[in-house]
């Protein structure tokens, strides 16, 4: 059953993740054309595509082969919500590292993941499940009994480079988790590479934003041909 699903959700991720590169050559060309209501529309899309892509992916690696028994599989898939299921998963991970593992060193570990994972993964899946839920402009509470005015607030920050990031992260962090499981005898190496990149990758896209995108994309020199080619092709007709 684990491979079936295991099977399932990497095909579901390889198409999510196709479709992930397509909205992100519309977005690009939204940006390049000032079409602002074509990005807005495609930032919704990203959105809802990138909650898929969560839900999706985190099913994919808690039933690749080797990496969790059927007991801890069902454990992780009982826990009362993301938090507690990501926890599980974390917890189930770290345990199968070697016994005289440097305990001091698995404390930081632990530690820096557990932070990554409430700031980049648990907080923003408040977001996801209002997004599923097609609460994109007012956000309610989570018994749909009145407006929500914090999520709404977070809703309305929401662009395409915040989701692209959160996107970036989430794969990032799977891939920790998962060299944790199936990598005992390397993850020393690996995962310290690994997880080096993903503090790098954070703490060098933080001042990453929607007109830091538009900027970046604007100046470049194959927008500046874009713009001379289509200067050149109007005057043509007139």
């Amino acid at each position: 059953m684990a491979e079936e699903i295991f099977q399932a959700s990497t095909l579901n991720v390889k198409d999510l993740k196709k479709q992930k590169n397509r909205i992100l050559t519309l977005v690009n060309r939204a940006i390049r054309e000032k079409n602002d209501a074509d990005l807005i529309s495609l930032t919704k899309m990203y959105a809802l595509l990138y909650s898929a892509y969560a839900e999706t992916s985190f099913l994919k690696l808690i039933h690749t082969p080797k990496a969790f028994s059927e007991s801890e599989i069902s454990q992780i898939e009982n826990g009362r919500n993301l938090e507690e299921k990501w926890t599980k998963c974390v917890e189930f991970a770290f345990k199968k590292l070697n016994s005289d593992a440097n305990l001091g060193e698995i404390a930081n570990k632990k530690q820096t993941l557990r932070r990554i994972l409430m700031e980049y993964i648990i907080e923003p899946s408040q977001i996801r499940n209002k997004v599923a839920h097609g609460q994109w402009i007012i956000c309610l509470n989570n018994n749909c009994t009145q407006v929500n005015n914090d999520i709404t607030l977070k809703m309305q920050q929401l662009d395409f480079v915040r989701i692209d990031r959160y996107f970036s992260i989430y794969e990032k962090f799977q891939q920790c988790i998962l060299d944790l499981c199936v990598s005992q005898k390397t993850h020393y190496r690996d995962y310290y590479i690994i997880i080096t990149a993903l503090e790098k990758y954070i703490d060098s896209t933080k001042s990453w934003s929607l007109e830091t995108k538009k900027q970046k994309i604007l100046s470049s020199q194959k927008h500046q041909r874009y713009q001379m080619q289509k200067n050149l092709y109007n005057r043509n007709i007139d």
